[in-house]
């Protein structure tokens, strides 16, 4: 009678991907973000560089939604969802990338989600008061570039803690 050579193999891979089954409940027990921006991107240039991010970070546990809604309805669907929300803002905190690579690392390991917003070009209008807030800067950007820039700081996050040399600091 022969014997299966690969048998010890076919063993490893079931034992692997069982492996894999056991860590998927704490995998779907950690925090996901999501990037809401108050209308699409329309400039071709910077929804194009807004794609690239989005495609980089594919499978990652981040998500971009857009809503068109008004302002107050924006800030109300905002405010009524679970998990953590910050509003970006020219006077919000500011972090450095690696100061906010290890907040979202953090974030990562909470349970709940963490949401962060951009609002119309117009700004928040003293909406959502009460709701922590995040800068990209000190200057001021069109949100359209806010977006891009988020983004982009969500990816570069990403590479920080995965310890790539996308980060050169």
């Amino acid at each position: 009678m022969a014997t299966n050579p690969y048998r010890s193999f076919t063993a490893l891979c079931f034992h692997l991907s069982h492996e894999d089954e056991k860590h998927e409940a704490l995998r779907l027990n950690m925090g996901r973000f999501h990037l809401h921006l108050h209308g699409r991107i329309k400039d071709s240039a910077l929804k194009s560089l807004a794609e690239t991010y989005q495609t980089r970070m594919k499978n990652s546990g981040i998500t971009v939604h857009v809503h068109t809604d008004e302002l107050g309805k924006y800030v109300s669907k905002l405010e009524s969802m679970s998990g953590q929300l910050f509003l970006l803002d020219e006077k919000g905190s500011t972090f450095s990338s690696l100061d906010f690579a290890e907040k979202i690392r953090v974030w990562s390991l909470l349970p709940t989600d963490t949401h962060f917003a951009i609002g119309p070009p117009e700004g928040w209008e003293n909406q959502g008061q009460n709701i922590p807030r995040i800068s990209l800067s000190e200057m001021t950007f069109p949100h359209e570039f806010a977006a891009v820039l988020m983004l982009e700081q969500l990816y570069r996050s990403q590479q920080i803690i995965k310890g790539t040399s996308y980060h050169k600091a």
